[in-house]
C-alpha cells in the first residue's frame, strides 16, 4: 500500500463561504415547509394516528439499519486494520454524522479519516472502503426499488410516468456508478493519474466476490429496514394497508439522495423530494414532509441509542 496521504486543502474562506450557503438554502426549504404546514391542519392532525406501538417498532427497525449499515462499512476497513472493531466504528460514525450535519460532504469523512489514521488506515484505504460500501449500497437501493416497483406494479397496475423516470435515473445511475467504480483501479493506473497519488494509489484493489457479497447483504438489508419503516409510517398515517408498499417505494426511489450531504445533513432537500415522490403515488405533499420529517427524528434516535450501547460495550468489555 502506498503510504498514507493527505486530500486537498480547501482554503477557509472557501469553506465557510459555502458553509453558510448551504445553511442558508435549509434555511429556505424549512421556511418553505413551515408555511406549506402551516395551512393543512387536517393533514397535521393525522399525526395522532401513529401510535407508541409504531414509534417503537420504527426505532427498533432504525436501530437494526444503523447495524447492518456499520457492518457495511466495517468489512472493506477490516481488510486494512483487523483489529478495528464494531461498536468502535460505530461511535466513529455517529461522531462523523453530527460534524457532517455541520459541515456538508466533508466533514463526516473527515472525522471517520482522523481516527482511524490512527488506527493505521491510510488515506487510500480509507477512500476505497467509503466508496466500496457506498457504491454496492447504491446498488442494493436500485434493486430494491425495481422489486417493489414491479410488484406494486402487478397489483395495482402502472406506476405514474414520473415515478418510472425516477426509478430508470436511479437504476441508470447506480448501473454507471458501479461500472464506474469497478474499472477504477485500472484506469487509474494510466500517466495522466500520477500526480494525484491519492487516486493512483487506487490500482492495487479490487472488488474480490465474497466481500462483495457480504456489503451488498449487509446493504440490502440495511435499505429494507428503511423500506419497511417509511411503509409503517405512510400505512400509519393513511390508514390504507396497500399504502405499506408504495410508502416503501418512496423511500427506495430517493434513497440516492441521501448518501452526500449538499446541506446540512439534506435537511429540506430530502424531504421536499420525498414528499414530491410521494405525491406522484398518490400521498398528500403534507404526508410525505410528515414522513420523511419522521423518519429522520427516529433515526437520530437510533444512532443515540447505538452510540449508546458501543459506549456501554467498550466501557465493559475485558481490558487486554
Amino acid at each position: 500500500m502506498v503510504p498514507p496521504i493527505e486530500p486537498p486543502s480547501v482554503t477557509t474562506a472557501t469553506s465557510s463561504a459555502r458553509r453558510w450557503v448551504s445553511i442558508g438554502v435549509v434555511i429556505v426549504l424549512l421556511a418553505g415547509m413551515a408555511i406549506y404546514l402551516s395551512g393543512r391542519q387536517d393533514e397535521i392532525a393525522n399525526i395522532r394516528r401513529v401510535s407508541i406501538g409504531v414509534l417503537l417498532a420504527a426505532c427498533a427497525l432504525q436501530f437494526a439499519s444503523q447495524v447492518f449499515q456499520n457492518a457495511s462499512l466495517l468489512v472493506p476497513l477490516q481488510a486494512s486494520v483487523a483489529t478495528l472493531g464494531f461498536w468502535e466504528l460505530m461511535l466513529v460514525r455517529t461522531g462523523g454524522f453530527l460534524v457532517g450535519s455541520v459541515v456538508p460532504v466533508v466533514g463526516g469523512p473527515g472525522v471517520r479519516l482522523a481516527y482511524l489514521r490512527t488506527k493505521g488506515v491510510s488515506y487510500v484505504d480509507f477512500t476505497w472502503a467509503t466508496l466500496f460500501s457506498n457504491v454496492l449500497a447504491l446498488g442494493a437501493a436500485a434493486l430494491l426499488a425495481a422489486a417493489c416497483t414491479v410488484v406494486l406494479w402487478m397489483i395495482a397496475g402502472r406506476p405514474p410516468g414520473f415515478v418510472l423516470g425516477v426509478l430508470a435515473s436511479v437504476l441508470a445511475v447506480s448501473a454507471g456508478t458501479i461500472v464506474a467504480f469497478e474499472s477504477l483501479p485500472r484506469v487509474t493506473g494510466y500517466r495522466w493519474f500520477r500526480k494525484w497519488h491519492w487516486l493512483s494509489g487506487m490500482t492495487g484493489f479490487a472488488m474480490r466476490g465474497r466481500m462483495t457479497a457480504t456489503v451488498f447483504a449487509y446493504a440490502l438489508l440495511r435499505h429494507g429496514l428503511n423500506f419497511a419503516t417509511f411503509g409503517l409510517l405512510y400505512q400509519a398515517l393513511s390508514r390504507q394497508p396497500g399504502d405499506f408498499l408504495a410508502g416503501g417505494l418512496v423511500y427506495a426511489l430517493t434513497s440516492p439522495l441521501r448518501m452526500v450531504n449538499v446541506t446540512p445533513a439534506n435537511l429540506g432537500i430530502v424531504e421536499w423530494f420525498v414528499a414530491l415522490v410521494g405525491k406522484a403515488l398518490a400521498f398528500d405533499v403534507a404526508t410525505g414532509l410528515i414522513v420523511a420529517l419522521a423518519f429522520r427524528g427516529i433515526g437520530l434516535i437510533a444512532q443515540g441509542l447505538c452510540a449508546l450501547v458501543g459506549s456501554l460495550w467498550l466501557a465493559l468489555r475485558p481490558r487486554r
